[in-house]
């Protein structure tokens, strides 16, 4: 366990998006966000996988998440957080 906290996820979520601080929520959805399109989802990926020192990259359905919590999940069910 890295120690990351979901805060950690979500704030780096929005800055690969590159939206304003607290913009996103553990609700919010990819359709809600026109940053947040095919090159968004790169942006969020590789952000995700520098957090997680490489360790998102081998996680395939990374790359179909549509929102935050999806995000999370899978992040837990690799034990990536708590």
């Amino acid at each position: 366990m890295l120690n990351i906290l979901q805060s950690d996820v979500i704030s780096t979520v929005e800055v690969a998006l590159e939206l304003q601080p607290g913009a996103l929520t553990k609700e919010s959805r990819a359709d809600e966000f026109e940053q947040w399109d095919s090159l968004g989802v790169l942006g969020v990926l590789v952000a995700l996988d520098k957090l997680f020192d490489g360790k998102v990259g081998k996680i395939s359905e990374m790359a179909a998440v549509e929102s935050v919590e999806e995000i999370l999940i899978v992040l837990r069910q690799h034990s990536l957080i708590d």
